[in-house]
């Protein structure tokens, strides 16, 4: 699937083009979520916010297997991507119990390495998504790596 490429400003206008995604939410639960992300994402941002560095975190993250302390360059990047999947996740979790349609539908048995995987694939896929902040580039490859089947 191709993506196209969106700014964070046509972002909700594109996730209702693609589907039924803001059909039965309230923007007033939206709203605060997707502020959140975007706040929350440019605190604990690195550098410019492009999502570029941020897929070059987390293919750090997965790539690092030892028994051995990481350095720590290498544990601070490890801990932003798994820092972003978690948030990413949680925001997702937080629509699920609103009872809000869902951005994505991951497996149960996911863990954020696992969606640091997805997410890197899916950008490499999709170069077009490094030029997006890296909270909402997360969020859009998750959602095309894990659609919802309805």
């Amino acid at each position: 699937m191709q993506l196209l490429t969106v700014s964070p400003i046509n972002f909700l206008g594109l996730l209702k083009s693609e589907g039924s995604f803001l059909k039965n939410i309230k923007i007033s639960l939206l709203a605060p979520l997707v502020l959140t992300v975007l706040f929350f994402g440019s605190i604990a941002n690195a550098a410019d916010g492009e999502a570029a560095q941020h897929v070059e975190f987390c293919r750090a993250a997965i790539s690092f297997s030892g028994p051995e302390t990481p350095d720590s360059i290498v544990a601070m990047n490890i801990g932003f991507c798994f820092g972003l999947m978690e948030g990413v996740r949680g925001g997702n979790f937080f629509l699920k119990k609103s009872g809000s349609e869902v951005a994505f539908c991951e497996p149960s048995w996911f863990k954020n390495d696992d969606l640091a995987k997805a997410f890197v694939a899916t950008v490499d896929k999709n170069p077009n998504l490094r030029e997006l902040r890296g909270s909402l580039a997360a969020l859009t490859a998750l959602r095309f790596a894990f659609p919802c089947s309805k």
